[in-house]
């Protein structure tokens, strides 16, 4: 099985040290997979883009394929925020990671995309459980460090929506999840995506194809998969932690 896993960063110098080694750690975790791995990395002002170059080499070794590019578009810089603008710069930085993969393989080629955002901390071992599912997109729970978020309550609460016209998380507290929680969309930084739709030309975007506004960029790849008949949707009692 061939898997590549897709990472967008923007001003997150102290993270990808971190993100780096769990990568590596995933990596070594599952020996029967081939994992390529793609990175956008754009407009930040910190030191990302060194840290980029710096950790190259040692990702090189790693990957069977590895992709890193930088570039300033002049886009404005958002925090966790709802927001248009937002989420259409999002989505396009996703749909990079898979277009500039394809000079070196393409789409049709993987078995599965795997979306990890840089700033997060979990166990290789126990997220590996994701990409062995038959799941059409599966990810893990997310939640913020102690003191930082609501008690008991999933972090990424705007991309997860257990009905398609919920507006968004209104599922069980963590502490009461099934390990499977079947779901409308989901991603909670940890997301593995069966990655034929994308071969077939799915990809990310702003607009919610049901109400046809601006929604979360994450949220409508999982409603565009289940109108294409991929619906086997679910989150996992298995815990993300989401670092700001």
């Amino acid at each position: 099985m061939r898997c590549l896993i897709s990472t967008i960063v923007r001003n997150r110098e102290d993270h990808l040290q971190p993100w780096a080694n769990q990568l590596k750690r995933l990596v070594q975790a599952n020996p029967e997979i081939t994992f390529d791995l793609s990175v956008f990395e754009n407009d930040s002002t910190d030191k990302t883009k060194e840290k980029l170059v710096e950790l190259e080499p040692a990702l090189q070794a790693v990957f069977d394929k590895c992709l890193i590019t930088s570039q300033d578009l002049g886009w404005p810089y958002f925090g966790s925020i709802k927001a248009k603008d937002r989420v259409s710069y999002l989505a396009s930085a996703r749909n990079t990671t898979l277009n500039q993969i394809e000079q070196f393989i393409n789409l049709n080629n993987y078995k599965k995309i795997i979306c990890v955002e840089p700033d997060i901390i979990y166990d290789p071992v126990d997220i590996s459980e994701l990409l062995h599912t038959n799941d059409d997109i599966a990810s893990g729970y997310s939640v913020l460090p102690y003191g930082m978020g609501v008690p008991d309550w999933i972090y990424d609460s705007w991309a997860t929506r257990v009905k398609a016209d919920d507006s968004e998380y209104f599922g069980p507290k963590i502490s009461e999840l099934p390990f499977r929680l079947p779901v409308a969309a989901t991603f909670n930084c940890f997301c593995v995506y069966n990655a034929e739709p994308f071969a077939k030309g799915l990809g990310f975007s702003f607009i919610n194809p049901y109400t046809r506004q601006w929604d979360c960029d994450t949220t409508n790849i999982c409603f565009e998969f289940a109108r294409s008949g991929y619906g086997n949707i679910a989150m996992y009692k298995i815990p993300v932690l989401h670092k700001p």
